[in-house]
């Protein structure tokens, strides 16, 4: 039987029964930053179940519910006894996209919030910590009721975290011993070791919009817009690139590849397809969310691939037989290649300024 929302209420009641809720609150950021330190983007962002919340997206929901925290705060400060609003937080999720999130991004942001909220109740008088709002849903609230239920439930979902932590290294400790058995009965024959492990392929993936984002907001239009040559991509067609080969080249082959036994893959005409899509007439900050938007899809494919899908293979009309570790290991360093042809573009505008101190970078 599901938890009644009066048993909820008493439940968190208890986590908080005779400590103080400051120091909780304090100490919450802290202790999420300890737990998922060690953990792989798999156990991060893996479900338990359909409809309940990944550790991410756990995180996430703290993060904005802190910032709806914030205002209630300074709702119940400024108007005394005024109205409180609640929220849905599976819609908020949903709004907010939390399965796209990192854990560091939505730890961070947590941190902040907190830190500011902290701060702003740290200068409250006595009559002020009085103040109070009407719930929609638990009634009349003051400041320091708010501050004891934000405390009980940092502590609800830090045990929340713990047990679906506990949960994933559990279950990756059982895939590794399957993987083994599986490895020594197949026996497959690899001419080299891995460079990089299926997680820390994944985390590549998803770090490259952060990167390009970076090295990207800070350049001015005619950098992005800029060709260094007659037939060489803008930025803006580079960005577009990069989206392009994740639905067609990275997860299109690759899923190819695990409905058919060694399928032939398809080539793509990239020139033609940079003309297609008019990227040149795009603002960068819509490409720059497109790529963002479908990198995120990407990594949580590849994160879903067990031990066998990694060795599937298919035929390269050009190269021969490839398998889906190899063109993981690719992707990788097709994304590394990008990142240096957009630094490239940005020197080769930047090269015609230099002045005398070219000569420090031309033979």
């Amino acid at each position: 039987m599901s938890e009644t929302a009066e048993q909820y209420r008493q439940r968190l009641a208890g986590y908080v029964e005779g400590k103080d809720p400051l120091t909780i609150q304090r100490q919450t950021a802290t202790q999420i930053s300890t737990l998922i330190g060690g953990a792989s983007v798999q156990q991060l962002t893996c479900r338990p179940s359909p409809g309940k919340w990944s550790v991410v997206e756990i995180v996430a929901h703290l993060a904005e519910d802190e910032m709806a925290t914030s205002w209630r705060y300074r709702r119940m400060i400024e108007h005394d006894g005024g109205h409180l609003y609640g929220f849905d937080q599976d819609l908020w999720a949903q709004l907010g996209k939390y399965g796209t999130w990192s854990a560091s991004e939505a730890l961070e942001l947590f941190r902040l919030l907190r830190e500011a909220n902290l701060r702003m109740l740290a200068s409250l008088s006595p009559e002020q910590w009085e103040h109070s709002g009407e719930h929609a849903e638990r009634g009349r609230l003051t400041v320091a009721d708010l501050v004891r239920h934000m405390a009980a439930h940092d502590i609800n979902h830090v045990k929340q975290i713990e047990s679906l932590l506990e949960a994933g290294w559990q279950q990756d400790e059982a895939v590794q011993e399957q993987d083994a058995k599986n490895s020594s009965i197949e026996k497959i024959n690899l001419t080299t070791s891995p460079c990089f492990t299926q997680q820390q392929l994944a985390e590549s993936l998803r770090r490259t919009p952060i990167v390009l984002r970076e090295l990207i907001s800070a350049l001015p239009d005619r950098a992005v817009a800029h060709h260094p040559g007659s037939r060489k991509w803008c930025i803006k067609e580079v960005l577009g690139h990069l989206s392009e080969e994740d639905k067609r080249d990275f997860v299109g082959r690759i899923e190819m590849m695990l409905h058919e036994s060694e399928p032939c893959l398809n080539l793509n005409d990239q020139d033609e397809v940079a003309r297609e899509r008019h990227d040149c007439g795009k603002d960068i900050h819509e490409l720059l969310d497109e790529f963002t938007t479908i990198r995120a899809a990407s990594v949580r494919f590849v994160e879903q691939l067990s031990a066998t899908d990694l060795q599937r293979g298919g035929m390269h009309p050009r190269i021969g037989l490839i398998r889906v570790r190899e063109l993981l290991h690719e992707w990788v360093y097709h994304d590394l290649n990008h990142i240096r042809q957009i630094e490239g573009n940005a020197q080769s505008l930047l090269c015609n300024h230099l002045g005398n101190m070219r000569g420090f970078y031309t033979s």
